[in-house]
């Protein structure tokens, strides 16, 4: 499902969605690939382990769709589920990707992939 989660697995053991607390970072841009339109969203996300560590990890979305974000503050908290939606048969949107307590987030994404994790001291 989530491209190099083990990246976040050898820091946190039992590693699910539930660990991520909140958004501290959220941004779009726009590419071109072998003559193909492309978009990205990035965000990172703040990860709290059983013992209260934290980490911050960076996430790619690939080809997002249908981008919904509410937020109102300098951080935002989340409680953050993905679904596989491949049955579905939509071109290019492969996940569905929702914040099921807060409803501020949602989009689609033909791909997921961690690209970093570090620890951090951030205050939740």
């Amino acid at each position: 499902m989530i491209k190099n989660v083990e990246l976040i697995t050898n820091e946190v053991q039992d590693f699910s969605l539930i660990n991520i607390k909140l958004i501290t970072a959220f941004s779009v841009s726009y590419y071109k690939e072998f003559e193909e339109n492309k978009s990205l969203l990035e965000i990172e996300f703040v990860i709290e382990d059983e013992d209260g560590n934290k980490f911050l990890s960076n996430f790619h979305f690939h080809n997002p769709e249908n981008i919904r974000f509410e937020s109102g503050g300098p951080y935002h908290q989340i409680s953050i589920k993905i679904q596989d939606i491949e049955d579905r048969g939509w071109e290019n949107k492969r996940y569905e990707v929702i914040d099921f307590e807060g409803d501020t987030l949602h989009f689609y994404c033909s791909d997921i992939e961690v690209m970093s994790i570090k620890g951090t001291n951030y205050f939740i």
